[in-house]
Parts: structure tokens; C-alpha cells; sequence
């Protein structure tokens, strides 16, 4: 995929919005899931996306000069998402779903993971999205997120724990409801 993503960027360097194209196509979705993963809410998540994008656009001619673009994009996004984090921080904005909007339509199952994953510490939902879903390494993590590879590796196993003790104790109400 590194490959891609440096062509792509070249392309865009050169003007070619068709690269443009494939580039968003290609990481637009770890690009919202970890502005999401780390503000919370999808509104701001989407801002932030294509506050990335266009970025990218303008510096395309320095993106395609990295070692690792895809890092690049994703420390992008995670400056984008904290500084939108800061600019914030004096308004207090609904949670997602807050006017039920979309809730319905959702599968339980869908929900219940995202309940699971919110009910993480921040930092360690920001490290779980980058390691586990993007398939970034824990020092490719470790480097994006600026963090000790100690900090990253504590991280996701505390996260693995919550997370395991968040569903047993779903599956532990379920059997008492049974009972």
C-alpha cells in the first residue's frame, strides 16, 4: 500500500486529481474512523477528514518525499483531531446519536461494539484503532502517536483487558436475565 500512497501523492503533486481520487478512496475511511476514535463525535470526524484531505492536497509534493506517507496522514489527522479537540474544549457537544438520528437503523451488535470501544480511555482507543484496525505495528503506533513503545504495548493490553471484562460481564447479565 506505501507504494500506492507515494504514487498517488506524486500524482497529486503534479496535479493529477485523479490521484487525489484514490488516495481518498484508498484512506478516507482509517482517516474518519481515527479522527472519530479520538474526538468522539462523527460531525467532527468528518470536518477533520477533510481538513486532512485538503491538506494533503497542498502538501502532496512534501507527503510523496516521506519515509512512511501513510504515517504522515495519520499524524495529520491525529494534530487535526487534537487541535480541533482544543478549539472545542470550551463547548460542551452532544454525544452522537444524542437526537437518536441513525440509532434505530444501527444493529445491535454494531452498537454494542461502539459502546464497548467508547468505554475506553481515549488514548487507549486512539492506540486500539491504530494497531488493531489500521494493522499498524506497535512501534509504527508508537511513532504516529508520539508515545514510548512501553506506553503503547500498556495500552493496548489494558484496552484488551477492559474490553474483555466489558463483554463478560454483558454475557454474565445475559445469564442471569436466563436464570
Amino acid at each position: 500500500m506505501g507504494n500506492d500512497i507515494h504514487s498517488f501523492l506524486a500524482g497529486m503533486a503534479e496535479g493529477d486529481m485523479n490521484a487525489f481520487g484514490e488516495l481518498y478512496g484508498l484512506l478516507s475511511v482509517r482517516v474518519f474512523n481515527y479522527a472519530r476514535a479520538i474526538t468522539g463525535n462523527k460531525e467532527t470526524a468528518e470536518d477533520i477528514t477533510h481538513d486532512v484531505f485538503m491538506r494533503i492536497l497542498k502538501q502532496a509534493a512534501r507527503a510523496a518525499k516521506t519515509a512512511d506517507p501513510a504515517a504522515y496522514i495519520m499524524v495529520m489527522t491525529r494534530n487535526q483531531a487534537y487541535d480541533r479537540l482544543r478549539q472545542n474544549r470550551r463547548t460542551a457537544a452532544l454525544p452522537d446519536g444524542a437526537d437518536g438520528a441513525g440509532a434505530v437503523s444501527l444493529p445491535y451488535d454494531r452498537l454494542f461494539m461502539e459502546d464497548a470501544f467508547a468505554a475506553l480511555p481515549a488514548n487507549q482507543r486512539e492506540t486500539v484503532y491504530l494497531h488493531w484496525v489500521c494493522g499498524f505495528t506497535q512501534k509504527e503506533t508508537a511513532r504516529i502517536m508520539d508515545a514510548p513503545l512501553v506506553t503503547v504495548k500498556w495500552r493496548c493490553g489494558k484496552a484488551l483487558a477492559q474490553l474483555r471484562a466489558y463483554f463478560n460481564q454483558d454475557k454474565e447479565e445475559k445469564s442471569h436475565e436466563t436464570v
